[in-house]
């Protein structure tokens, strides 16, 4: 099975065909709505990589999972480059370049599914949480 490797416009043409038509809408048009703004190419391709398969939690070399070394490198070249943009000192700040939490999804995920004074138990992270 080969499906790993084989293209979107290989594997399902009909939605292939119906992400470029939102491509071309987006490229051809000017939106005025900031949160419905596009990107560039080269954050699409980011965003596209194999880092989104890769479960990160922790910071650069104390990740609570193992291999981890390429996000670490991406993680501090992006720290240093945030520096770099403020004309920061490294020895005298330090920047958190992570994204915010995955708490905000997970609250819109809950308050879809439960009524008010409903309980959700959770474990705690060694647990599997």
């Amino acid at each position: 099975d080969n499906s790993l490797n084989t293209p979107l416009e290989v594997e399902d043409p009909e939605i292939y065909k119906i992400i470029q038509s939102e491509k071309w809408r987006q490229f051809s048009s000017l939106e005025l709505i900031a949160s419905e703004n596009f990107t560039s190419l080269a954050v699409m391709e980011a965003n596209g990589s194999p880092l989104t398969n890769k479960y990160s939690e922790g910071l650069p070399g104390s990740r609570y999972y193992g291999g981890n070394e390429y996000i670490d490198q991406v993680e501090n070249l992006c720290r240093k480059r945030a520096l770099q943009a403020f004309n920061l000192d490294p020895a005298q700040w330090g920047v958190n370049v992570q994204p915010y939490s995955g708490s905000t999804a997970n609250f819109s995920a809950l308050t879809a599914l439960l009524e008010p004074f409903d309980r959700v138990m959770g474990l705690d992270l060694p647990s599997g949480g």
